[in-house]
């Protein structure tokens, strides 16, 4: 198992303390070390992440700010001089919080917890996706091959599936940006669709396997022969 881990901190001797902290643990790939915010974003641009050792007192934007702003976040362990900020940084939920000096056997103990956390993540990887919609007190889990479509309808979101329909308050929009891609395709401003549930496609609508037709908005055509057809188109029939 390897862990790649990007280290983001202003100060130079404590980038090169960290840094030789994590080639020193077998289980981490340093992937760069950074001195503010900024190159910490430009890097992770090209690299992928799953460890932020991350400094909170830095120039131009707080290591706690770029945690925030980070919309896919990787694991987070912040090292700070500063134990008052231990308080604010929990609200986005590190894996752990250190305090400069650094100690290696407690530096090696927040990675223990880390790998606790990698592996958990690897096994969830292999469930179902599902998502919850909230009905009056309760969460209701829907699994994502059970989704047919989703329609919008004015302020809500209307979810159907094999079994019920559900409206939670929700925009399209929203709803898409939170669902894989791969899974669900936006075929008409007001409609997601789940890519298993497409029986034929025509020019201006889609059947599904429920035998409900899904109009195909014209600005979304072009997006679904290139996403959907093309490379699994095998021959014409005669």
């Amino acid at each position: 198992m390897k862990i790649n881990t990007l280290v983001v901190d202003d100060d130079i001797n404590w980038q090169k303390i960290i840094g030789k902290f994590v080639q020193m643990h077998p289980n981490l790939e340093l992937v760069g070390v950074c001195g503010s915010a900024m190159e910490g974003y430009s890097k992770m641009s090209d690299v992928e992440v799953d460890l932020l050792i991350c400094d909170i007192e830095m120039p131009e934007m707080s290591g706690l700010s770029f945690v925030k702003s980070i919309r896919h976040r990787p694991f987070v362990i912040f090292v700070t001089a500063h134990r008052d900020y231990a308080l604010d940084c929990y609200e986005v939920s590190p894996v752990d919080f250190l305090l400069k000096p650094l100690e290696l056997d407690r530096f090696l103990k927040a990675i223990e917890k880390v790998k606790e956390r990698f592996v958990n993540v690897e096994d969830a990887s292999h469930v179902e996706p599902y998502f919850f919609v909230r009905e009056n007190s309760s969460y209701i889990q829907i699994a994502y091959k059970e989704v047919l479509y989703m329609k919008a309808q004015e302020n809500y979101l209307q979810i159907v599936t094999k079994q019920a329909s559900y409206s939670p308050i929700v925009s399209i929009s929203k709803m898409e940006e939170q669902l894989r891609s791969e899974v669900f395709m936006r075929v008409h401003r007001s409609y997601l669709v789940h890519r298993s549930a497409i029986q034929v496609i025509t020019k201006n609508e889609i059947v599904l396997t429920s035998g409900d037709s899904i109009p195909i908005g014209e600005q979304y055509r072009n997006q679904i022969t290139r996403k959907h057809i093309e490379g699994n188109l095998i021959s014409r029939i005669l």
